[in-house]
């Protein structure tokens, strides 16, 4: 699977340290278990919501099966079916309410600000001066809507075909297994303008940082994210004398 150089996922990472996407490139794609856990939630949820499965349950189909995904095999349970199930049933109710078109695992990018940005969204919801970006996310560890950064470069991608200077940005977390106390569902509203103004200044500004002959590579809390930092020299000289970011 081709991987955008700079990731919108990753983009907590890159945005703060200019050098890892370049260092990063030549590192092979490592998918943890958690991760191969995601994916197939996320394809669950792409039969459902695509009407793939022809009125058989995601029971029916999914639970006990195992699936090999990179170097594990995974035997879905039903806290995985019911992961899927509750985001399925937020994008439909949202869908609904608006009145909207969906669109599932849609690839949008950013080439007025940078050409290397580019990924899938799990769901756009077309409504009528309103765009709604709703991104699942199957882990534990909460996430917040407000300033995600992943969801506001999705939103930028989706304003630039389907919305206009009228549009507001609806964008959503849904988390079934996380533990916020806003509970699964945060959303944040922002303005097509604000967020573009967003990207043409900050988005833009790190984008440019990224792609110098010789970026700058900036230590902090990023790190113990980074595919990368056992080959970054200032991750390791840091280390050395007992900087701790794992």
């Amino acid at each position: 699977m081709a991987h955008a150089l700079l990731s919108p996922s990753a983009s907590n990472i890159w945005l703060k340290c200019p050098g890892m996407p370049k260092l990063a490139k030549d590192v092979p794609y490592q998918v943890s278990e958690a991760a191969a856990n995601g994916t197939l939630i996320h394809s669950m949820v792409e039969a459902q919501l695509k009407d793939r499965l022809d009125g058989v349950t995601l029971e029916d189909y999914y639970l006990d099966k195992e699936e090999a995904i990179e170097d594990f095999v995974i035997k879905i349970d039903q806290g995985m079916i019911d992961c899927a199930k509750s985001y399925v049933e937020y994008v439909r109710k949202r869908q609904e309410e608006l009145d909207g078109r969906l669109l599932i695992e849609e690839r949008v990018s950013i080439e007025e600000i940078s050409g290397d940005c580019w990924g899938t969204a799990d769901a756009i919801i077309i409504g009528k001066n309103r765009l709604v970006v709703c991104d699942l996310k199957s882990g534990k560890f909460p996430v917040e809507a407000k300033d995600n950064t992943q969801l506001m470069i999705y939103g930028l991608g989706a304003l630039s075909r389907y919305g206009n200077e009228d549009t507001t940005m609806e964008l959503t977390i849904v988390q079934p297994r996380g533990f916020h106390p806003d509970g699964p569902v945060r959303t944040w509203d922002i303005s097509a303008v604000d967020l573009v103004e967003w990207g043409y200044e900050s988005l833009k500004q790190a984008t440019d940082a990224c792609a110098e002959e010789e970026p700058e590579y900036n230590f902090g809390d990023h790190c113990r994210f980074c595919n990368a930092k056992a080959k970054c020299p200032v991750y390791q000289d840091l280390t050395k004398i007992g900087e701790k970011y794992e």
